[in-house]
């Protein structure tokens, strides 16, 4: 497996992030540095890109229909060998939705994708898996249940959305779930194969079901309409993002009047880190965000260093198409 460019910008950028929160500007700076280096060393990795070029898909009819038929056939055989099965697969997606704010009434499950488990290792490195490529999402709901086994912090999984399928030029955004921090989503906007902005979310104190650990399971959900993706970590709402705005300034309450100094001391870290957070996230920042209306949905695994294990379990997408 080849570094590819995108994910060299999604793991350096939570390394920047970290480095802002822990080290100070120098450190954050010499972290800058590197990652405009990788950046420039990084090449497309054209034998493992997300799947076809999107105009690709779209002017070659015949072959979409060849996707789409042989797709629909293996859920015609399924539906025909275990009526039940698939019932008994589709029934806790629907009660699920609501805790999305989506109704079952507004469109339909285009895909429940079989347990994948992407293993990779190195410096860096990336996989990625999506069985049902042809199916192209505009607004939809998005959810894995992920298993993490990784040697690093900074590793993560999670999805690229929307994506036009150009290993050479990327065009997607990406939703990166990581053990760094106690547990945080990193969201971000490639354009071409460029970063142009990111924002870091934290889930460790607003998911209290959130388990940053190794061999622990977090489930991760993200909706989109239009330019506004909701993220969710364990059914728990932890931000929402308009694809191409500024990042938001952080909000972190004030700790209650008489606080132990403990908890001073503690909400004055956080408070750090949630400002050099927003100072990467700024620097990141680029005001020429084009919107992505609809592209392709795939899983993936992003390794800092040593063996990274991501488990994808309960993975389906949901079409919202009313």
């Amino acid at each position: 497996m080849k570094p590819n460019r995108i994910f060299l910008i999604i793991g350096l950028l939570i390394a920047v992030s970290l480095a802002c929160a822990s080290g100070g500007s120098s450190e954050a700076d010499e972290t800058a540095a590197a990652i405009r280096t990788e950046i420039a060393a990084g090449g497309g990795d054209t034998e493992n890109g997300l799947g076809p070029n999107i105009e690709t898909v779209q002017a070659q009819q015949t072959q979409d229909a060849a996707i789409a038929q042989e797709t629909q056939a293996a859920l015609d055989a399924q539906n025909a060998g275990d009526v039940a099965a698939t019932e008994q697969a589709v029934a806790p997606i629907l009660a699920e939705l609501p805790t999305y704010g989506v109704s079952p009434d507004e469109g339909r499950i285009a895909w429940i994708h079989p347990p994948e488990t992407l293993e990779i290792s190195g410096y860096l490195q990336y996989d990625y898996k999506n069985r049902f490529a042809g199916t192209v999402a505009t607004d939809f709901v998005v959810s894995t249940d992920i298993t993490w086994d990784t040697s690093g912090g900074l590793a993560g999984c999670g999805f690229a959305l929307r994506a036009d399928g150009n290993v050479d030029a990327l065009n997607s955004y990406l939703a990166i779930a990581s053990r760094g921090g106690n547990g945080r989503v990193e969201f971000a906007s490639i354009v071409e194969g460029e970063l142009k902005n990111f924002k870091d979310l934290y889930a460790y104190g607003i998911d209290p079901n959130f388990q940053w650990q190794n061999n622990t399971t977090n489930t991760l959900a993200i909706v989109g309409r239009g330019g506004t993706f909701e993220v969710y970590t364990n059914g728990v709402k932890i931000g929402e993002i308009m694809a191409g705005d500024p990042p938001p300034r952080p909000n972190v309450p004030a700790p209650p009047a008489g606080a132990p100094q403990t908890d001073i001391d503690a909400y004055n870290e956080a408070l750090n880190a949630s400002n050099a957070s927003y100072q990467a996230q700024l620097a990141a920042y680029s005001g020429d965000v084009p919107f992505f209306e609809k592209g392709f949905i795939a899983m993936l695994a992003l390794s800092e260093s040593g063996i990274t294990n991501c488990q994808f379990d309960n993975t389906w997408l949901f079409l919202i198409e009313n």
